[in-house]
């Protein structure tokens, strides 16, 4: 009995006492020490902020509900061209005009994470994970502040660069002295610098880049005169199924501001802002050529100004060129973006058919302004 209480004893011995649990490299171990205690936050600050974080996961399904089964960015363009509807010298009486002018938004946090914009491809490429760590990092502080309003990913506010593009189009029309420009530059110009005589409706797309660039671009005369309006509308939103190109502002109510605007550009959203006709987010059944063709409406039926200045997006406007100029008609803006900040302007006919209204652009009328293509 004595030798087999030895045996015992010294078989306990010599078993390896329970440990706790460890992990097979150094960089599991630190994986798991950051990313424990930043879920169990975002738990926490969910839990506490129900109200934000259910708009979070609510723009979260909406993006994969349009990646999933909306054609935004898939529609086909009418085969017909409008040059048939409009022969020169035949029925020009019956011919409605308006000269719209068009300005591209600044680029937005969005670009600025995943678009190589004018940089050069390493730089952008060396760029790329940092710049996607900071963008995931200050959208995880938005959730765990609790600001349902504020994101670098969904309807993205202009970059540090957007503003300063947007600022560059105010220099312009600051600098520029319209006695050296040619007479269409010179009359787009006047327009946009409140010193024409002719009335000018301005309008935006509905997400926040557009606005802002509007605002920042456009201050001078929305300073001269405190009570125009920039009409918001959803027929401007950007043909793309991606989360900046999703609006967060709800329809015909008051618009939501980013952390980056200024505290001008604030009051401009509040004050200086109409969203009467603003419907909110686009339908998931809607896409580009829907809305082109609804603007086009609008700004004859709804617009009485002769003069419409509409800052929106870069597919959008490509495919506006592409649909309503003439097909036999060759033009840099109907195989290139306008660049951001850039500003071009143009001559929209309308004609009444038998099938209803046709529209075209004057291909005699295209004017880039600022930026180009």
């Amino acid at each position: 009995a004595g030798k087999s209480q030895e045996v015992v004893a010294c078989t306990n011995r010599n078993q390896t006492p329970p440990t706790r649990k460890t992990y097979s490299s150094p960089r599991i171990w630190f994986m798991a020490s950051i990313f424990r205690p930043a879920i169990l936050a975002t738990i926490v600050c969910m839990a506490t902020n129900p109200k934000a974080a259910q708009e979070k996961i609510r723009l979260f399904v909406l993006t994969f509900q349009f990646w999933a089964l909306s054609k935004d960015k898939k529609f086909k363009k009418p085969t017909e061209d409008p040059a048939s509807f409009f022969k020169e010298g035949e029925d020009e009486d019956k011919i409605e005009k308006k000269t719209i002018i068009f300005l591209r938004h600044g680029e937005s946090t969005w670009n600025d994470t995943f678009n190589k914009g004018d940089r050069k491809l390493g730089t952008f490429l060396i760029g790329f994970i940092p710049g996607l760590i900071r963008s995931l990092g200050t959208e995880w502080y938005f959730l765990l502040a609790g600001k349902s309003d504020e994101s670098w990913f969904y309807d993205s506010p202009l970059s540090k660069k957007g503003i300063s593009q947007a600022e560059g189009v105010a220099k312009f029309l600051k600098d520029t002295k319209t006695e050296f420009s040619t007479p269409k530059e010179a009359k787009l110009i006047k327009l946009m610098k409140g010193e024409s005589d002719e009335k000018v409706q301005l309008c935006s797309s509905n997400l926040r880049r557009a606005i802002s660039t509007v605002a920042i671009a456009l201050q001078d005369l929305l300073d001269k005169n405190r009570d125009k309006k920039i009409t918001i509308l959803t027929e401007l939103q950007e043909a793309s199924v991606n989360p900046d190109a999703q609006s967060i502002h709800p329809p015909k109510s008051a618009l939501v501001t980013s952390w980056i605007d200024s505290d001008r550009v604030k009051e401009i959203y509040s004050t200086q802002c109409d969203t009467s006709l603003n419907m909110g987010n686009k339908s998931i059944k809607s896409n580009g050529l829907i809305r082109m063709e609804a603007f086009c409406d609008m700004a004859f039926d709804k617009m009485d100004a002769p003069n419409v200045f509409a800052t929106g997006h870069s597919y959008w406007f490509r495919a506006f060129f592409q649909t309503y100029l003439p097909r036999d008609f060759e033009h840099i803006s109907k195989k290139k973006k306008l660049v951001n900040g850039g500003v071009a302007g143009f001559t929209l006919l309308r004609k009444k058919t038998d099938s209803g209204y046709k529209y075209m652009i004057d291909k005699n009328s295209v004017v880039t302004l600022y930026g180009g293509f």
